[in-house]
């Protein structure tokens, strides 16, 4: 999967095992955010590597 844009955004808090973002994160962003945690927990249901 191609790095996404939130990963550098101000609102991406990287902590391990608790990939989050900060409240108050624009709507783009969480839509964003969401989509790819989605598709990682797919992926990993399904033993998919990207």
């Amino acid at each position: 999967m191609p790095m996404p844009n939130f990963f550098t955004s101000e609102w991406f808090v990287p902590e391990v095992d608790n990939w989050h973002l900060k409240e108050g994160a624009p709507p783009e962003v969480v839509e964003e955010f969401e989509a790819y945690m989605k598709r990682l927990k797919e992926n990993e249901q399904n033993n998919i590597v990207e």
